[in-house]
Formats: C-alpha cells, sequence, structure tokens
C-alpha cells in the first residue's frame, strides 16, 4: 500500500464515523414517528393521521409545511378525509438538529410519493427554525393551504 492509498483510506473512515455521517431519515423517522404514524406512514386510527393521501398533495405543494411542523409541532383538530383527529404531535426542534429534521422531512417527502423532488435541505429548516410558530400556529396554516 502505497501513502496515497493510506491517506484515501483515512480519508474513507473519516467521512463514514458516525460523526460525519449524513443523517439517516427512515432510522429518524422509525425513532420518532412510526409509534403513531406507522412504519409506511398509514396513521393509527383514532390517534394520528395518515401522512399520504390527497390532503398531502396540497400540503406538499408549500415545501416549507412540513419541515414547520416538524419544527414547531402540531395541535388542535385537524380533519383528514372523514376522520377528525384531536391531539398534538410534538414539535421536534429542541431534539433534532437541521440536518436530522432534513433528512426526516425528505423520508416523508418519499412515503408521500415525491421521489423526485430534491431533498430537503438543513439550511431551510435552519431558516424555518428562525421564524416564530406553534403547534396551533401549524393547524392554522395547514387550515389555510388546504382551504378549510
Amino acid at each position: 500500500m502505497t501513502a496515497g492509498h493510506g491517506a484515501l483510506a483515512a480519508l474513507a473512515l473519516l467521512l463514514t464515523s458516525p460523526g460525519h455521517a449524513s443523517p439517516d431519515g427512515t432510522a429518524l423517522f422509525a425513532q420518532h414517528c412510526a409509534a403513531c404514524h406507522q412504519a409506511d406512514a398509514s396513521g393509527t386510527v383514532g390517534l394520528a393521521p395518515t401522512l399520504k393521501g390527497e390532503h398531502w398533495a396540497r400540503l406538499g405543494a408549500e415545501r416549507s409545511y412540513l419541515p414547520t411542523v416538524l419544527l414547531k409541532g402540531l395541535s388542535g383538530p385537524i380533519k383528514v378525509g372523514a376522520e377528525t383527529f384531536v391531539g398534538s404531535m410534538p414539535a421536534f426542534a429542541q431534539q433534532l438538529s437541521d440536518a436530522e429534521l432534513a433528512a426526516l422531512g425528505s423520508h416523508v417527502r418519499r412515503l408521500q410519493g415525491a421521489v423526485d423532488e430534491a431533498p430537503l435541505a438543513a439550511s431551510e429548516v435552519k431558516a424555518l427554525r428562525e421564524l416564530p410558530g406553534s403547534p396551533p400556529q401549524s393547524r392554522q396554516r395547514r387550515a389555510q393551504l388546504l382551504g378549510s
């Protein structure tokens, strides 16, 4: 092995170490979301709505909506299809970094079928993190986007 190969191997090890690895949106979803929304995002009757469907096609049209909900949370009654949910989704701003929230949001968007969409960037989440917001404000924005 030449000195160049050794340096490349060391660089590869450094870049794949846990401190430098990109966050895994699938694992983050399993850890933070799947207990309520299920692994396939189909939701739990009476507890948490599906994260798929026609309503998400409209909500997802505003790229900032999902990361804002992940950052700020969502509370109060919402209607999905014929079912009304009354609850509270926690805000993850204090638990997850911008990069983790971007990876998580990108995973959710893939579950929703947005496979050709550019992944969310940590810089987008960071900009949203700095804006005011709250769980009730997320619900109000949801209602505006859905026209309800």
